[in-house]
């Protein structure tokens, strides 16, 4: 599961304020990497505030893993593959001052500064059911595995909550799941 969950993870890294002084950001385990995240500040804060259908065929399960609390949607297993395609939802509260704009630019940095082999693929807005939202596609290795990997994070705000709602996918298979992800933004729904 740890290997599906810190690509969401770090897309909250620009609010979680993460330092650890004895290590630099690409010493961290994935472990690490979350357990800081579940000590942001306003993380959560959107839990319970958005809905959202899961396609057919696909699981969904809600759960908190190092106080981050995860609405996960997860793929058909592949035969074959250890890895399975999901999409996640994860929510903070904006710090004072800050808009998606600003969230974006650091989850990028952040991206950066701790997924090995980052590659920025593409990124661009658009809307989820009538919000503002904008998108990142990136590559990266995982580091305990070795595993490529692509994502596609989409972040809207409504009501100073950050919602980001991130594919993950093995590096080659992305496009393959862009119907399932363009399915579940159409019926996202923030109160």
């Amino acid at each position: 599961m740890k290997l599906q969950l810190i690509s969401a993870a770090v897309c909250l890294f620009s609010f979680a304020a993460c330092n650890n002084a004895s290590k630099s950001p690409k010493e961290l385990s994935s472990a690490e990497i979350l357990e800081q995240v579940g000590k942001a500040p306003g993380m959560n804060a959107g839990n319970g505030t958005f809905t959202v259908q899961t396609p057919e065929g696909w699981t969904r399960k809600d759960t908190v893993i190092s106080r981050v609390e995860y609405t996960f949607m997860m793929a058909p297993v592949q035969q074959g593959s250890a890895f399975q395609a999901n999409v996640n939802v994860i929510t903070q509260e904006l710090k004072s001052g800050s808009s998606l704009d600003k969230y974006m630019e650091a989850t990028q940095k952040e991206m950066q500064n701790y997924f090995d082999g980052y590659k920025k693929l593409e990124d661009g807005e658009r809307t989820v059911t009538d919000v503002k939202a904008k998108w990142l596609k990136c590559g990266y290795v995982h580091r305990e595995t070795g595993t490529k990997l692509n994502i596609l994070v989409t972040v809207l705000v409504k009501n100073n909550i950050a919602y980001a709602i991130t594919l993950t996918t093995l590096a080659d298979d992305l496009e393959k799941y862009a119907p399932a992800l363009e399915e579940i933004l159409n019926t996202f729904k923030a109160k």
